[in-house]
């Protein structure tokens, strides 16, 4: 019987890692640390059902048991968030036209991104047809404003940061003209 709880303790474990190892989950900040406590909540859930199965607690060893298992799932969701967490969060865009051609974006207003609703900044920058933007922490979604041409519409959407991959911005799918 308890070659078994260890297998399946084992096996939810790995399966909890590598759902929370992809890309875009394990960089944004909120998804990223409800997965890691799930996974973190599981041994210390299945540490209190085994101890209170096989002894009979009384109030302190019940105590004990109890803040021991708060601890080490806090203790692993801690670690578990830190060895996963980006140092910088840096995003390479390419940013393409309807005709799947490349929109170059080295002239002046070409290329703008607001500040967030909470006043952070994102740097950007821009070679050729792509740009990339360095995220805050807290920051995991912002607008860009791209135009075509200085006389062209201008074209609005989202990015989002999700791991190091180069993202392909299409004007008009990913972006929509604002006229």
């Amino acid at each position: 019987m308890n070659t078994i709880r260890i297998i399946a303790i084992i096996a939810i474990l790995m399966l909890g890692i590598y759902v929370a190892l992809s890309p875009g989950l394990v960089y944004a900040p909120a998804p990223r640390i409800i997965l890691y406590f799930l996974i973190c909540f599981l041994p210390s859930l299945l540490l209190g059902v085994e101890a209170s199965s096989r002894f009979q607690l009384k109030l302190p060893g019940f105590v004990f048991t109890t803040a021991g298992g708060c601890a080490i799932c806090f203790g692993a969701l801690v670690l578990l968030n830190h060895l996963s967490k980006a140092e910088e969060k840096i995003a390479v865009f390419q940013v393409f036209d309807e005709h799947n051609e490349p929109v170059f974006l080295d002239w002046k207003d070409a290329l703008k991104i607001p500040p967030t609703p909470n006043g952070l900044t994102i740097t950007k920058f821009i070679d050729g047809n792509n740009f990339i933007a360095v995220f805050p922490e807290q920051v995991g979604k912002a607008e860009v404003q791209i135009k075509k041409s200085p006389t062209g519409p201008l074209y609005v959407g989202d990015i989002t940061y999700s791991g190091s991959r180069t993202s392909k911005l299409v004007l008009g799918k990913d972006l929509k003209a604002n006229h």
